[in-house]
């Protein structure tokens, strides 16, 4: 599957003078404050990784943009402060981290945010949908967490906040493909955080409910659910603000939380599911959900 190389706003980058990263004391809980902290978010350019991006401004973080679309993440980051690149690339995320590191300096935080969908029966996506989907969804998310990640605990000093779903725990029968890769970004980043417990590294997933975002277009509608991107689009924009979980991944970085449903279906259903799974599957199997 061909991927686009990494292609930054060529080296007009501006590092804060003197920021090389603030060296951990190891050992312990992560302790980050975004005031001063340089701070990396992927999918910056619209929805939540925007959202997010300015709020962590607001914070007093510099924050580099990453995102596929350049213009848009440099209209949310400034261009000297963006990077074009896609996640699905392991040498180009590999490549992205050194940059930055050579460029501004250590990163304190990285937000793992970007992600698309797919809409369907799982049996009428092929699965070349599926394979576009984890290497975004999944493989995205683990790479940016070994390419960043390996400085934070060598340094005893960092945050990591995955951007999963309630769909991670909320079954859909056509979302098969996306709720499974929400389900493994929470299991990794749980996994994560106790492989990197005590390292001064902190590891925390967030899981969205319905948000106001342009997901939808970068999603693909299959089968009988192909006519649907429209009904798709409209849900989405009567959801939460983006700013809603903006402030819960600003609040893990502060934090060091665990998993944190975000909106009220999603926290909801995190607290039924975990007392009461049966119900659940009955409403999914009959459609209700």
């Amino acid at each position: 599957m061909a991927v686009a190389a990494l292609r930054p706003r060529r080296l007009r980058v501006h590092a804060r003078a003197g920021h090389r990263g603030r060296a951990g004391r190891g050992g312990g809980v992560s302790r980050v404050r975004l005031a001063g902290a340089l701070a990396v978010v992927t999918g910056a350019g619209s929805g939540i990784g925007a959202a997010t991006a300015r709020r962590f401004t607001a914070a007093g973080a510099t924050v580099i943009g990453v995102d596929l679309d350049g213009d848009a993440v440099a209209e949310v980051c400034g261009a000297s402060s963006s990077y074009v690149c896609d996640v699905a690339d392991r040498a180009a995320v590999e490549e992205l981290a050194d940059r930055i590191a050579a460029d501004h300096g250590d990163v304190d935080v990285l937000v793992n945010n970007a992600g698309v969908g797919v809409y369907g029966p799982f049996l009428d996506a092929s699965l070349d949908d599926w394979d576009w989907l984890v290497s975004i969804n999944l493989d995205g998310v683990a790479y940016g967490c070994a390419a960043f990640g390996r400085g934070m605990v060598e340094r005893g000093h960092g945050q990591v906040v995955n951007v999963a779903s309630g769909a991670a725990y909320i079954p859909n029968r056509n979302m098969a493909a996306y709720c499974a890769t929400k389900s493994a970004v929470v299991a990794l980043s749980q996994c994560l955080r106790a492989d990197w417990r005590g390292s001064g590294v902190g590891v925390s997933v967030v899981c969205p409910g319905v948000i106001s975002t342009p997901i939808a277009r970068a999603t693909r509608y299959v089968g009988r659910e192909a006519h649907k991107a429209d009904r798709g689009a409209a849900l989405l924009a009567r959801g939460h603000s983006p700013d809603l979980v903006a402030k819960a991944i600003a609040d893990c970085v502060k934090r060091n939380r665990d998993v944190v449903p975000v909106g009220f279906e999603s926290t909801l259903a995190y607290k039924l599911l975990r007392g009461a799974p049966q119900p659940i599957q009955g409403l999914v199997a009959r459609g209700a959900i």
